[in-house]
């Protein structure tokens, strides 16, 4: 079963909503292109509904005209002090583990990725519910969450994780949507507590940069790889002329290749254009693709990608497969 296990989605209604009074996010980009994407998207019925679901249904449709069978769609939990106590006047933006749990539960193609933030008072009982709920990995974002991943106070939740067997998808590298300044909470050495204590740890973007005159944190994604067998990493927004010698290098390496999975990053998936290594004609054929999910997934088949990179998060680490019931 081939997945992509990165896919972001946002509650639009509730954005445009609370942007329209002032409080909506302040890096507007994400929300931008999701918009311009929802805004594009027509009812099959031509019935008069909603942003959310009239974007969902293109979602879906795009799916199901894809290679993939399934995307795991990804919440954002708010930010929380050292403390445990909430704080979304300092999130950029969240995304609510309940609106992308309802929408997973009544889609067939979409699983549950959860977000919880680890100085939660509750964050392990709000696992143990979530997995409940059909939660098949837990999301952080760190600089943008203002976690700490060598912090002591994850160390309860790593434990739990790893009792569970639910993998952690961390983002590593700059992070460049919700437009904060603590990079160096994203290096992939702070997720080494998780990986002592036998989380299956998925680095996000497995530390490349986007632009050259940014922190490069490859090198150190390697060598933890190579040093733990419980870390992978994820391919979401390769398809850029400046990671693409990094994705080259995973896949020359047999064992580095064995520990990538594929994500898309969507809606934050690069344009073919930016592939200049793949030719003037390979790049205009594949922007010429109006299914974003369809078209990355070309693009990294045309870099070389294997194909069980694609089947891997199914494979490896159990994406979908129930863990809790309500009478556990």
């Amino acid at each position: 079963m081939k997945i992509d296990m990165h896919v972001h989605l946002a509650d639009l209604e509730a954005l445009q909503a609370s942007r329209s009074v002032g409080l909506g996010p302040r890096s507007n980009g994400y929300l931008t292109r999701m918009l311009r994407c929802a805004r594009s998207a027509e009812s099959s019925s031509g019935a008069d509904i909603g942003l959310n679901e009239r974007w969902i249904g293109r979602l879906v449709e795009w799916v199901k005209q894809s290679h993939v069978d399934k995307v795991v769609l990804l919440a954002i939990d708010t930010v929380f002090d050292e403390f445990g106590k909430a704080c979304p006047e300092r999130s950029v933006l969240s995304v609510d583990n309940e609106f992308i749990c309802s929408v997973a539960a009544r889609h067939p193609e979409f699983l549950f990725g959860a977000s919880i933030h680890p100085y939660r008072r509750d964050a392990v009982e709000e696992l143990e519910r979530l997995i409940k709920r059909g939660a098949c990995l837990v999301k952080w974002i760190p600089s943008g969450q203002y976690i700490e991943p060598d912090n002591p106070k994850c160390f309860r939740f790593y434990e739990a994780l790893a009792h569970y067997g639910i993998p952690l998808l961390s983002h590593t590298g700059v992070e460049h949507t919700l437009g904060c300044r603590r990079s160096s909470y994203n290096h992939p050495k702070r997720l080494v507590p998780a990986l002592e204590k036998g989380v299956t740890v998925i680095a996000a973007h497995c530390g490349v940069h986007l632009f050259l005159h940014e922190p490069c944190f490859f090198k150190a994604w390697v060598s933890l790889a190579r040093r733990y067998e419980n870390l992978y990493g994820d391919s979401g927004a390769f398809s850029v002329v400046t990671r693409i010698p990094c994705l080259r290098r995973i896949i020359r390496d047999d064992s580095l290749r064995e520990k990538l999975l594929y994500g898309s990053d969507f809606p934050g998936i690069p344009s073919p254009a930016w592939c200049w290594q793949l030719g003037l004609g390979k790049m205009r054929a594949l922007s010429r693709m109006q299914n974003p999910l369809l078209r990355n997934m070309c693009v990294m088949e045309e870099l070389g990608m294997p194909m069980n990179v694609f089947e891997r998060a199914y494979e490896r680490l159990g994406i979908g497969r129930e863990v809790l019931s309500d009478e556990s």
